[in-house]
Parts: structure tokens; sequence; C-alpha cells
């Protein structure tokens, strides 16, 4: 049998997904598919509307992955090299990049 995969879904589809499913709303996932299909999302819920519904579907019945933010990608691949001089100077190299580009991730350059 072949592995389920879940999507990946962005983090404010997550939380719009968790919102729906508890906080006092109770929606249940056929209350929530079936609203997709025929309504439009608003407020916090918007960002459903970019999922396709079997997309959604799929979130709903496997569960699903919150997508890594740039930051988060960055903060792994630097993390992801060890402790070789030739890696240190991949680490000094992204940390320089980072300050002439003036962005500050935690755990790489902050």
């Amino acid at each position: 049998m072949s592995e389920i995969k879940r999507p990946v879904i962005t983090k404010e589809q997550a939380e719009a997904i968790q919102f729906l499913r508890s906080g006092g709303n109770d929606w249940t996932d056929d209350d929530i598919l079936e609203h997709h299909v025929t309504s439009k999302w608003f407020n916090e819920y918007a960002p459903l509307n970019n999922l396709y519904t079997i997309v959604l579907a799929a979130a709903l019945i496997n569960g699903y992955e919150v997508e890594k933010t740039p930051e988060e990608k960055v903060r792994e691949y630097y993390e992801s090299h060890g402790g070789s001089p030739s890696a240190e100077e991949r680490k000094a190299a992204i940390r320089e990049t980072l300050y002439k580009l003036g962005i500050k991730i935690e755990g790489v350059n902050a």
C-alpha cells in the first residue's frame, strides 16, 4: 500500500482550519467542505479560498504539514552545516549575506 501524502498548507490556512474545528465553532469536516464548495471564506478564514477543494479534503482527512517560512528554511539550511572549517566558511557567507540584506534570523545572525 502506498504512503499517504499529507498536503503542505500555509500557516494561515492551518490556523483557519484549527479555528473552525475548535474555539466554540466545532465545524465538522463535512461542514467545512460543504461551505468551501458552495461559499466564499471571509475574515480569518479567507486563506482557505486559495486551496483547491481536493487539497482541503486531503488536509482534513490525512492531516497536513505547515509550509516553512523563508526564515525557517534559511535557519534549517544554516544548521545543516556541521562544524568543519569549510562549513564554518559557508555559515559565515550566509550571515554576511543576511547582514548585507538587513535581515535578522534568530539562530543564524540574531
